[in-house]
């Protein structure tokens, strides 16, 4: 969810006071060993220091962003598109589980073998399918305003698991079979034993299909899924407390998402202590979508998220409570040693007022937007949450780092590398909570290399460390720490300290900064031909307020035009001096405390534990916790303490700097009343389709220590329960709501029949495709077949003329009201006007959707984009033509929905297309079937449109470009780029 940053208007002028200049010589790297994810289990063995043969070559670095090598590691890659090119390597140590970075042109694929020295093992298919992102036109909303017309995320990676290791001193060699390929890295690590069912866990049977349902029917419980590749068509739902998902192991449990329509992937939590491990997450979806996470929803204390492998989601993760029922924020999880790689938006978000969570040890690679970030959205604030020993590279928008408001947040020991735009990025840019006036975000012991760019996506400048300030979260940014950071080969000015609108930076600091080398891209990447300075060690623009400190900043290798360190010409009112007792002598600790020292809780109780480390200004704060009985109290890295039986231990508190310690007593009482029975009222209910009814459960005795319950229904076509008790009507039929305590899992029972409600209702058929609009999840979406009742709608007077458009299935209303560009299917308000539509005849039959807010708007499907629209529509387009169809049941329909195929069996070729035609390769028709082809500029305009009964080559007339070719029958939908030459 980015917006655009607004461009600087403001020249820069030149500054000839020299501030700082010290020759530094860089630190050796022994200094970095704990920076990033410095205990990864795979090495790396990068292709242009590996022995090329056979025609492969090296590219030239280059930092212009038109080269395909300016998104590889270290900006250059090996071209291995000649015959039987070949690259080898000498592995370090023995290993199994490999994993190529490469690319091929957008619409082509190769193939590449593998080799143990001279035996071949495999060959692997390299394809284009998830890579090659063209934002200034793909028509997502998040995308609006782009013009920097560079293609991005041109890599992508594969995987494989050899069926033996490749020992130590022996010989990794891939070889080109086919296609134009350029190689970035392979990877290779010892791939551990597969996981087996831990002790009381239920182990999954199924082939994916049905796994909601087994989650359902075990909530509560540790789910184990063995080894295999389960292939499911919807987001993974858990409302029940207390459970895991458990795989054998990230190189042995894959669950793939094959619906690829938004809020039909990933894993959603909605209850306290939910937590997911040891899986390989992927997705059949190769575009951004506004809700399509491979992690989502609100994780606690007891949440531990770890070895978790997600690739192709929207989002690795995306941490905060959109629905009910559930936890109000995520508060104190911990996630460990995940790698979130080849998303289209961000590696992770912690949003809407995520606390205490520690993230660490994790890899983010080649992600769409901030790789890691903390938005404290929606006004409520973010406190308390860690970054540390991650590494975060080749991130192709926004930044390795984002902190977005509230306070006491921490980043440190990381490495962000290789990123196309900035490193670091604090702001106030989106809205939400603005910073705090209060506490001190810490950010340090962080290496940024090659960040930064004359031309994001924007086509604006930002710096490898970019502070600004804008007028949405607050008018002010404040209270940041920077220090033990170094800025190496930035490609445009280092740090950029400016104002974009609102107030200024107040309280900001920087401490030990050693930067070497800036302006690395220059002259290339000015689209604009902008007659701006580039390459500043440190830059001040936009005349902000405010107030900044610095000490020990150590420059070397300015480069670019910059003509001096630090570009103050535009400073405004912002304070920027040297601090007073500057010194880069670290302070050691001296001690700690730990507070309180002594605590008696009840089983299953928490307890926070808060170190005060001594002295307050020590350079290195991090502690450790450990516990002497983790059979009566655990304590996880955030210093929570649980209870789990009744006994005493002993939590000891450790500084990392000087293994200083501190204990707390801990004492779990033996109080504890044990459930004997719980009850549901009502035991039966009869509802409508959409109707609610709060079920009320009793746990006896009325003194039992531990009263928690958690909520399954055993069929959630008819009838979902949240984790209150709240059950939903969702379609005909019987289900059973079943309540398990959380002590002794004693259960009881409701039974829940869902009948037909009569009415008239409509379903609301298009002109021009003769498709019906449906509810689509967050959007309104339009098929060819009225499958269920999100297809059907009621009319709601407003007045004489107004009226709501309430979707029968799930009760939410049509409206505009985010201006998203998609007309939206939400809970709202009725009193929106953006909710509220009338009809203007066209002729007797059909009719025009207008909108009472946007009063120009109407509904339509003119570009065929998967959702209904509303601007830009003219009246005599039949796209924006409809007819209101009276059904008078809500009878849900038991046929079955169309069925999509799959991509892999509806291809075009040649691709790109040359000669003023291409092939479409379509599955056997059923009889009387007829599959159109739509085509579509990058504008959104139709440009062609032919109707074929069995595969055929298309002619046409089209302009060099790149185009959206929708083909469409009865049974399947599936768009496909095509680019003309």
């Amino acid at each position: 969810m980015r917006k655009q940053l607004h461009a600087i208007f403001f020249k820069r002028g030149r500054c000839c006071t020299l501030i700082l200049w010290i020759f530094f010589v860089l630190l050796t790297s022994s200094i970095y060993a704990q920076r990033g994810y410095y205990d990864a289990p795979y090495k790396r063995y990068e292709a242009n220091l590996g022995q090329l043969s056979n025609g492969s070559t090296t590219t030239a670095k280059s930092y212009n962003q038109a080269d395909l090598q300016s998104e590889a590691s270290d900006q250059q890659c090996v071209n291995m598109s000649a015959a039987n090119a070949a690259v080898q390597w000498t592995l370090t140590e023995a290993a199994d589980g490999l994993v190529i970075r490469y690319s091929v042109p957008d619409g082509q694929t190769g193939t590449l073998g593998v080799y143990n020295g001279n035996t071949k093992i495999t060959t692997l298919t390299l394809t284009s399918t998830w890579s090659w992102e063209y934002l200034w036109s793909n028509g997502n909303p998040n995308n609006n305003g782009i013009t920097n017309q560079n293609p991005r995320m041109r890599f992508d990676e594969v995987r494989y698991k050899l069926p033996s290791k490749i020992p130590a001193s022996g010989t990794l060699r891939l070889v080109r079979e086919t296609g134009n390929i350029h190689l970035d890295f392979a990877e290779m690590e010892p791939v551990p034993t597969a996981v087996t069912a831990p002790a009381g866990a239920v182990t999954y049977t199924g082939n994916g299909s049905d796994l909601q349902t087994f989650i359902d029917a075990n909530g509560g419980k540790k789910i184990f899924i063995p080894s295999g590749v389960y292939n499911v068509n919807r987001e993974l739902y858990f409302g029940s407390a207390n459970t895991s998902l458990i795989g054998a192991g990230m190189w042995y449990t894959q669950i793939n998402f094959t619906n690829t329509s938004s809020l039909n992937g990933g894993l959603r939590a909605n209850a306290s202590n939910i937590s997911f491990s040891d899986l390989y997450l992927t997705t059949n979806s190769a575009s951004r979508s506004n809700s399509y996470k491979a992690i989502n929803g609100v994780f606690t204390s007891g949440s531990v998220i770890k070895n978790i492998w997600a690739e192709h989601f929207e989002c690795g993760a995306w941490i905060a409570q959109y629905n009910s029922g559930g936890p109000a924020i995520a508060d104190g999880f911990t996630l460990s040693h995940c790698r979130f790689r080849n998303n289209y938006a961000d590696g992770i978000n912690l949003c809407k007022g995520t606390a205490n969570a520690i993230v660490e040890h994790c890899n983010f690679r080649n992600n769409g937007d901030d790789d890691q970030a903390i938005w404290s959205a929606d006004g409520l604030e973010c406190i308390n949450n860690t970054f540390r020993y991650n590494t975060s590279e080749n991130c192709w928008r926004a930044c390795g780092l984002a902190i977005y408001g509230g306070k006491n947040n921490k980043a440190y020991n990381l490495i962000i590398k290789d990123n196309l735009e900035a490193g670091i990025r604090v702001s106030n840019n989106f809205p939400g909570a603005p910073f705090n006036n209060d506490g001190m975000h810490e950010i340090h012991d962080i290496t940024v290399t090659a960040c930064g760019t004359f031309n994001d996506t924007y086509n604006n400048p930002v710096a490898a460390i970019d502070i600004f300030s804008a007028a949405i979260a607050g008018s002010q940014v404040k209270n940041v720490q920077l220090y033990n950071i170094d800025i190496l080969d930035s490609r445009n000015d280092a740090i950029s300290i400016s104002k974009r609108s609102g107030d200024g930076i107040y309280n900001l600091s920087f401490k030990d900064i050693t930067i070497n080398g800036t302006g690395k891209e220059f002259p290339g990447n000015n689209v604009l031909n902008r007659n701006w300075g580039r390459g500043f060690f440190v830059l001040i623009a936009g005349s902000p307020a405010g107030n900044g400190t610095y000490c020990n900043m150590n420059y070397s290798n300015r480069s670019g035009n910059a003509t001096v360190n630090e570009e103050t010409n535009a400073i405004g009112t912002f304070s920027w001096t040297a601090a007073t007792n500057c010194s880069s002598t670290p302070v050691g600790v001296t001690g700690v405390t730990i507070t309180p020292a002594a605590v008696t809780l009840g089983v299953g109780a928490t307890q926070q534990l808060t170190p005060t480390v001594a002295p307050a200004n020590a350079t290195n704060k991090t502690v450790s916790y450990s516990s002497n009985n983790t059979g009566v109290a655990t304590v996880n890295s955030a210093g929570l303490v649980t209870a789990i039986a009744q006994g005493s231990a002993v939590i000891t508190v450790t500084t990392q700097d000087g293994a200083k310690t501190a204990t707390a007593a801990i004492t779990v009482n033996s109080s504890n009343v044990a459930v004997t029975s719980v009850s549901l009222s009502p035991t039966t209910v009869t509802l409508a389709v959409v109707a609610t009814q709060q079920l009320t459960a009793t746990v006896l005795p009325s003194n039992a220590t531990n009263k928690s319950v958690s909520y399954a229904s055993n069929n959630t076509g008819v009838a979902t329960v949240n984790s209150s008790g709240l059950v939903t009507a969702v379609a005909n039929g019987t289900a059973t709501i079943t309540v398990t305590t959380a002590d002794g899992n004693k259960t009881s029972t409701a039974a829940i029949t869902v009948n037909t409600a009569t009415g008239t209702y409509f379903t609301i058929k298009n002109k021009w495709t003769g498709n019906y609009l449906y509810d689509a999840g967050a959007n309104v979406g339009y098929g060819p077949t009225v499958a269920n009742n999100n297809y059907k709608w009621e009319k709601v007077a407003v007045d004489a003329t107004y009226f709501i458009l309430k979707n029968v299935g799930t009760g939410d209303i049509m409206h505009i009201e985010n201006l998203t560009g998609a007309v939206q299917c939400t809970a709202g308000s009725t009193g929106w006007w953006s909710a509220q539509w009338s009809n203007e005849n066209v002729d007797g039959t059909w009719v025009r959707i207008k909108n009472r807010w946007q009063t120009g708007s109407m509904i339509h499907i003119e570009n065929l984009n998967g959702s209904a629209q509303y601007a830009g529509a003219q009246n005599n387009w039949e796209s924006a033509q409809w007819q209101f169809q009276s059904t008078t049941s809500k009878k849900v329909e038991f046929t079955e929905a169309v069925t999509v195929t799959e991509n892999s069996l509806v291809s075009i070729y040649p691709n790109p297309a040359v000669n003023n035609e291409f092939n479409v390769v379509l599955p056997e028709l059923n009889a009387g079937d007829i599959a159109t082809v739509t085509v579509t500029d990058i504008n959104g305009r139709k440009v062609l449109a032919e109707k074929i009964t069995s595969s055929a080559k298309i002619n046409h007339n089209l302009a060099e470009g790149i185009y959206v070719v929708t083909i469409s029958s009865n049974d399947f939908k599936v768009s496909k780029k095509v680019i003309v030459k």
